[in-house]
């Protein structure tokens, strides 16, 4: 399968003269600041892709053109050429480069680009936003949306046929088309022509509801499972219209399709009538309307998927309507799903940049994704983009170190430490007294206590917080000394390079069950506890020692020979190997000792030891 090895820009939009982005057949994890051409980069690889679809070479040289009002070519262009390259390398290590320019237009000269085209998906928030933000008084139709953006890359299951009996193709988008532009005005109705016109519309009503059925089970799939909303959606489908507008009328008229959205909330408390919400806009907040989004588009792919073509996602800035716990949930799904497509993730936020990259490294993918950041500089007066390979806070620190600008080092150094605590904490912890956020000095307090809690060694915690009131403190820097800050430094990044190697990752979340059974001391009854995840669990690994599960905020019920014991939830902060075990001392020890193989996800049926990838101990 084929990637992008290298995308060449030239005096495209706010790059000025020729710009190689070198992907090396990698996933790109990008950091832009707003106004440095990150978007620029979406739009080239969106302009590529669709040169296929036009069927005029006109239709995208005028985007390279300076005589067409449409050119994207950069106002501070000295000449006159301007273009985008793709460089795709396979497996082998072929490269095939293909261009589009004012002059040159190469994409469809084979199945490559159009395959990439057809199986690949771009997204941003733009687009998301565009399918739900409609006034009050409408309802959602998401036709006109779907016209632009998917009947290009739906294929039919048969192909449509013209009027003089040639076949036509299998795309949804060129059917589409051939309907707007063959309207039979000029027929009689009991034309052979007329109702040939008429028998197309049928089936091409029937091939798009098809179609809307295959995607509906595999969007509510993502909607329930993976954003967690008890939400099912339905489509609304009311096909195209042609005919005689009204009786007598000379004209006939057409109406095109529209395609609502219903979602029914599935809750025991809403009245009869009331789970079918048609306005989803009006009632849903932009959170979990961006998750219906999310769970259609990623439907679609799902659906247009094709083995051997080269898979390309984009995401640019998409996730900017989430709060981070629906962020957290959208890329495991996504690194999770698309791990064959070529991923490029884009974003102006740094914490979430920094919050993609320890996730990948938590999934051992680091060596798949290359680190870019993209920054607006001027060279000779003329501002344009440059792009640099992403270094971490730890890096930098060692750089600056080693250059002897202590203070630069120290202040990475705190960034850093700050980074560590907010990716090792579980979230609930990282907040004071009316959630306000607390300073770097609370957090590594907060760790401290998670680890001993947790039943894990804090030393390497307390050691971080040794180095607090020196290193950590940016007014120490304006008068140190000169050797005692150099060994302070020397030992906090030692400190952080061991944190570093702690490996730890979510894998019990909020609004998760589990549960497990004890039979009491006397063999008589059957106790079963079903507890509700009210934080996150995190699996920690030190080297060299066995993984455990952190501890986190809880609900539970308990259950007695199958009868629910207490109405009100039990409520507090515990660890569920300590929560097993002192149940288990006052059982008849029938079940096993170990917390890990008793107890049990709901949603899956499995033992939670199903999840503890950290075993067994291993010498790192």
């Amino acid at each position: 399968m084929q990637r992008i090895h290298k995308l060449i820009l030239k005096n495209f939009k706010f790059f000025y003269g020729e710009a190689p982005l070198n992907f090396e057949c990698k996933n790109i994890l990008l950091y832009g600041e707003n106004g440095s051409g990150k978007s620029c980069i979406y739009w080239a690889i969106y302009t590529f892709l669709q040169s296929v679809l036009k069927t005029k070479n006109k239709d995208i040289s005028k985007y390279f053109d300076k005589s067409k009002t449409e050119n994207l070519i950069n106002h501070f262009a000295l000449d006159d050429e301007s273009f985008i390259k793709v460089q795709f390398k396979a497996e082998d290590g072929t490269i095939t480069e293909k261009t589009i320019s004012k002059d040159v237009i190469n994409t469809k000269s084979d199945t490559l680009v159009k395959e990439a085209t057809f199986s690949s998906d771009l997204m941003n928030y733009k687009i998301l936003a565009k399918m739900h933000n409609f006034r009050n008084s409408q309802e959602i139709d998401w036709f006109p949306l779907f016209e632009s953006e998917v009947l290009p890359f739906i294929t039919f299951r048969e192909p449509f046929v013209h009027y003089n009996g040639t076949t036509g193709n299998n795309n949804a988008a060129d059917w589409w088309t051939f309907l707007n532009k063959n309207k039979p005005d000029r027929y009689y109705k009991n034309s052979d022509e007329y109702r040939a016109y008429q028998n197309l519309i049928s089936k091409f009503n029937r091939e798009f509801k098809y179609f809307l059925n295959t995607i509906t089970e595999s969007a509510n799939e993502i909607l329930n499972e993976t954003f967690k909303q008890n939400y099912k959606i339905t489509f609304d489908f009311t096909g195209y219209w042609y005919g005689q507008w009204s009786y007598g009328s000379k004209y006939r008229r057409s109406k095109n399709p529209t395609l609502k959205i219903n979602v029914e909330i599935n809750h025991d408390l809403l009245p009869d009538g009331k789970a079918k919400i048609t306005k989803p806009h009006i009632f849903l907040n932009e959170a979990k309307l961006t998750a219906i989004a999310l769970s259609v588009r990623f439907a679609i792919l799902k659906e247009k998927y094709i083995t051997e073509a080269p898979k390309i996602l984009v995401l640019d800035d998409l996730l900017i309507s989430l709060d981070m716990s629906n962020r957290d949930m959208v890329l495991d799904y996504v690194l999770s799903e698309f791990s064959d497509y070529q991923m490029i993730i884009m974003t102006h936020d740094r914490h979430f940049y920094e919050l993609n990259r320890h996730k990948i490294k938590t999934l051992n993918q680091d060596n798949h994704w290359k680190y870019l950041e993209l920054y607006e500089y001027e060279k000779d007066g003329i501002p344009q983009p440059i792009v640099v390979e992403s270094e971490t806070y730890l890096d930098k620190a060692k750089k600056y170190f080693k250059q002897k600008e202590y203070e630069a080092a120290g202040n990475f150094l705190r960034k850093e430490a700050e980074l560590f605590c907010e990716e090792f904490l579980p979230k609930r912890l990282q907040y004071g007294k009316y959630y306000s956020v607390l300073n770097l000095d609370s957090k590594i307090q907060k760790c401290i206590e998670y680890a001993q809690k947790s039943g894990l060694d804090n030393t390497l915690f307390k050691k971080l917080d040794s180095h607090r009131k020196f290193i950590f403190n940016p007014l120490s820097h304006s008068s140190y000394d000169v050797p005692k800050f150099n060994s302070e430094i020397s030992a906090c990044i030692e400190t952080l390079e061991k944190l570093r190697k702690i490996q730890f990752k979510t894998i019990l979340k909020h609004d998760d069950k589990v549960e497990f059974e004890l039979t009491d001391v006397n063999g008589k009854d059957v106790y079963k506890f079903e507890i509700i995840i009210q934080d996150e669990f995190k699996l920690i690994k030190l080297p060299d020692t066995e993984s455990i599960l952190g501890t986190g905020m809880i609900n539970y019920y308990v259950y007695k020979n199958g009868k629910k014991t207490k109405e009100k939830l039990q409520y507090g902060y515990e660890s569920l190997k300590t929560m097993y075990n002192k149940n288990y001392e006052k059982s008849d020890k029938s079940k096993n000792p170990d917390f890990w193989e008793e107890i049990i996800i709901q949603s899956s049926g499995k033992r939670l030891s199903t999840l503890r990838e950290f075993l067994p101990a291993t010498n790192e």
